[in-house]
């Protein structure tokens, strides 16, 4: 069976980024669903739910990889309006951000008790991602949009790309475990997973791989089974490096590396998932409503943990959970979707039909958009 082309010249649709953040997404749900049977289980992990903790780690920075494409993606087509970025922005990441941290903050006060604080301290958790465990993402990208207009300025040329991203690496490489010696909010800002340097890199590189988009896609897609050894090697060398070194992180050094070639090897690996129905329907749905699944399945799980029975944290139903949580959660999104201003809660991509000719023939593709 051949496999179908991804590289013509007249492809403008982003197919594969929507994979990306499919895997991604997945990987995600595997470190909370894993998480959540850890603490569930007298705080003691199964060798297959650790291998997913740990490998589910390569999540979060891809989606920091993905956030930088799509912003420089636009700055390469020259669809940049600083006007139309802070209106889509505040839209589509700073309302669910204040909206989901309202929602979790009404959790932890309903079901666990946790009394709301000072104003001050209730806002400054908000913008920070303090309000649940995963928030703290969202928080980073906001801070990312702050910095976004001067960079595109300053580094909207290949080369400029090329620069920003070796002088990122050894920012966020330099930051890895670093204690800023200051005490109080900030210094401790500065040492939490929310301080937007630590992942510098990854949005940098999201931006050297848009603007070299499509030779890195035609290369790594004109290799997919290559590229399929590459993630099998990579995630082999994580269970190495967890096994050996315990606990990872997903702002470990070995990070550096091994997401930059991961994201490469999963995009390259389009082209021989999207042979099968089976596989490309799920993932293209899963990339389209990733941001949803990532802000709605904490609070799936944390529901569960209070009203399902403890046999359901037999390590024996592990999959059948994360599965569960996943179609609730697409459930749930559909639900919201009825909802009038329902953007604000779950940003959702549309994927635009487009018209082209070629040769003579009129050619109906579909763009993926951010």
């Amino acid at each position: 069976m051949s496999l179908p082309s991804a590289t013509s010249s007249k492809k403008k649709y982003l197919f594969e980024i929507h994979f990306l953040r499919a895997f991604a997404c997945l990987a995600v749900l595997g470190v909370h669903v894993s998480a959540t049977y850890y603490s569930m289980n007298d705080n003691t992990f199964h060798w297959f739910s650790y291998f997913l903790n740990q490998v589910g780690r390569f999540g979060t920075p891809i989606f920091v990889v993905i956030a930088g494409f799509l912003l420089f993606y636009q700055v390469k087509r020259n669809t940049y309006s600083f006007g139309k970025f802070v209106r889509s922005r505040i839209s589509k990441i700073i309302m669910p951000l204040i909206l989901w941290s309202l929602v979790y903050r009404f959790l932890l006060y309903y079901f666990d008790n946790q009394q709301i604080g000072a104003i001050k301290t209730e806002v400054v958790n908000v913008f920070t991602g303090g309000h649940f465990y995963h928030l703290y993402f969202i928080a980073i990208i906001v801070q990312f949009y702050f910095i976004f207009p001067i960079l595109q300025k300053v580094f909207r040329t290949k080369m400029g790309l090329i620069v920003l991203t070796v002088l990122s690496f050894f920012i966020s490489y330099h930051l890895i475990g670093f204690n800023p010696g200051i005490e109080g909010f900030i210094g401790q800002f500065m040492e939490s997973k929310s301080f937007m340097p630590l992942w510098m890199f990854y949005f940098s590189f999201g931006g050297l791989l848009a603007f070299f988009w499509e030779d890195i896609r035609d290369f790594a897609t004109d290799f997919p089974w290559m590229m399929l050894t590459l993630s099998l090697l990579i995630t082999i060398g994580a269970v190495v490096e967890y096994t050996i070194n315990g606990d990872l992180t997903n702002r470990r050094a070995s990070n550096l590396f091994n997401i930059p070639l991961l994201s490469i090897a999963t995009i390259g690996m389009y082209p021989l998932l999207s042979q099968w129905n089976l596989f490309k329907k799920p993932l293209t749905l899963l990339g389209k409503y990733s941001m949803g699944i990532y802000l709605v399945h904490p609070f799936v799980l944390h529901l569960m943990k209070i009203y399902l029975p403890s046999s359901t944290w037999n390590m024996i139903y592990l999959p059948v959970t994360f599965m569960a949580v996943l179609l609730i959660c697409v459930g749930m999104i559909r639900l919201i979707q009825f909802v009038p201003f329902s953007s604000y809660f779950i940003p959702v991509p549309k994927i635009k039909k487009t018209v082209s000719k070629d040769g003579g023939r009129k050619v109906r593709s579909r763009e993926a958009t951010a």
